[in-house]
């Protein structure tokens, strides 16, 4: 497993334009030897099952073009969305929810099934994975749950409730693993702590995108722009 570390780091390093990207798998995946298992994980965090085969699919691709010495750059964008999956997983299981039911359309955020109590749930690691009250009385999917942007959740979950937000939509901007350019579509980057808010960051597409949903929330772009600047580049400006 630990040939998967140089995989990431090989085909991050012939894309060495990739910008953001490329630093932030060189650093998430440095000596760590169990990140197979951790991608594979996150896999199961795809609601289609189809999706989720093509996701497993990318990940024995990725290896086997390593094995050829024959790293492919296009890899890059899809390695680090499954970085973000594999984020999410880790959260789902810091906060008890059943990686089983995760893959599942229909399912239920923990939250809504046991209201302000779940029976065995962990002690978070972060304050900001706590529920809010609205992911409490809200029915949704409990993959808005883990991420940790309070106010990201509770916009999410506004939006609906009133019909705004197509979650389907968001999902796939965020999580899709197909072929195709991902290098211009809204994105999510994890440098370190899937817990810690500011381990995280969004590319200027996201922002674009899908601003409304950080109005409230300056975590993200202030996580954002600290990334931004530690690698020589211009702050976002963008109303929060």
């Amino acid at each position: 497993m630990g040939a998967i570390c140089a995989i990431v780091r090989d085909t991050a390093i012939k894309q060495h334009e990739a910008g953001p990207e490329a630093a932030s798998l060189r650093g998430a995946y440095r000596n760590d030897e169990s990140i197979l298992t951790t991608l594979l994980a996150g896999c199961k965090l795809i609601r289609c099952p189809r999706r989720q085969a093509l996701a497993r699919t990318r990940i024995q691709q990725v290896y086997e073009d390593y094995s050829l010495h024959a790293p492919r750059p296009k890899a890059l964008h899809i390695l680090v969305r499954l970085r973000v999956l594999a984020a999410l997983a880790h959260n789902a299981s810091c906060m008890g929810f059943p990686p089983e039911g995760l893959c599942r359309a229909d399912y239920i955020s923990p939250y809504n099934s046991y209201g302000p109590l779940m029976p065995s749930q962990p002690r978070m690691a972060s304050s900001a994975l706590q529920p809010t009250p609205l992911q409490r009385t809200v029915l949704h999917h409990p993959w808005i749950d883990l991420f940790p942007f309070p106010r990201l959740r509770d916009n999410v979950l506004v939006g609906l409730a009133k019909g705004d937000l197509d979650d389907d939509e968001l999902c796939a901007d965020i999580l899709e693993v197909k072929d195709e350019d991902l290098s211009d579509k809204p994105s999510l980057i994890v440098w370190g702590e899937p817990w810690d808010w500011k381990a995280w960051e969004a590319n200027e597409d996201f922002f674009t995108k899908w601003g409304f949903l950080v109005k409230g929330c300056p975590e993200l772009l202030e996580a954002t722009n600290s990334w931004r600047v530690k690698r020589g580049e211009e702050r976002l400006v963008f109303e929060v």
